[in-house]
C-alpha cells in the first residue's frame, strides 16, 4: 500500500484510542443522565461497525483496509462509510488499481484542505450483480483537476464538481473481467 501503510501495532493503537473515546463519551452521557444521547451514541457506533462488516463482503482486501484506515493515515479527513454490497468484486487486479488511485487521489486533495479543519468524506460503496462503484464526496472542496483519470475496461472515473462538494466516482463492471 505504499509509504502510508500502517503496521498492525499502529492500527491497534488507533483502534484502541477510538474505542476508548467512544466509551468515555458514553460514560459521560450516562453520568449526566443523558440516556437518549447514550443510546444514540451506541446506535451510531453499532451502525458504523455494521458498515465495516459489510465492507468485508467487497472481496478487495487492500481497498477495504485503505477505506477503513483513511482517517488514521490522514487525520485531516473525517470519513463516513455507507455500503450496499450485493456481490463481491474479488479481483486482485482491481484491488491494486483502486488502492493506487485512492492514494493518488488523497495526495491531490490534501493541499486543498484547510490544515486546521476536518474535511468530511462521504464514502458510498455499492455493488450489484453487474457493477461496482466507490463514491467519495469531499465537503468544502471544489475545482480540483485530476491528471491521472482512468477510463478502461476495469475502472471508470467520473468527477462531479458541485457547490461546496467535490465527488469522485470510481466504477466498473462485474463478470467477464
Amino acid at each position: 500500500m505504499g509509504k502510508n501503510e500502517l503496521k498492525v501495532s499502529e492500527i491497534m493503537k488507533f483502534s484502541r484510542h477510538d474505542h476508548m473515546n467512544d466509551m468515555q463519551l458514553l460514560l459521560m452521557y450516562l453520568d449526566m443522565g443523558k440516556y437518549q444521547e447514550a443510546k444514540e451514541c451506541i446506535l451510531e457506533k453499532t451502525s458504523e461497525m455494521q458498515q465495516f462488516a459489510m465492507l468485508q463482503k467487497l472481496g478487495l482486501p487492500n481497498t477495504e483496509e485503505w477505506l477503513m484506515t483513511l482517517d488514521w493515515k490522514y487525520p485531516a479527513f473525517n470519513s463516513r462509510l455507507h455500503c450496499d454490497i450485493a456481490s463481491d468484486v474479488s479481483s486482485p487486479t482491481i484491488d491494486a488499481i483502486l488502492v493506487g488511485y485512492l492514494e493518488d487521489l488523497v495526495k491531490t486533495v490534501m493541499p486543498r484542505i484547510d490544515q486546521y479543519a476536518e474535511c468530511t468524506v462521504m464514502i458510498d460503496v455499492v455493488t450489484t450483480a453487474l457493477a461496482w462503484s466507490i463514491k467519495l464526496s469531499f465537503s468544502d472542496i471544489q475545482g480540483i483537476s485530476l491528471h491521472n483519470t482512468e477510463n478502461s475496461s476495469l475502472l471508470t472515473v467520473e468527477i462531479l464538481d458541485e457547490q461546496d462538494q467535490w465527488t469522485v466516482i470510481l466504477s466498473g463492471k462485474l463478470g467477464g473481467l
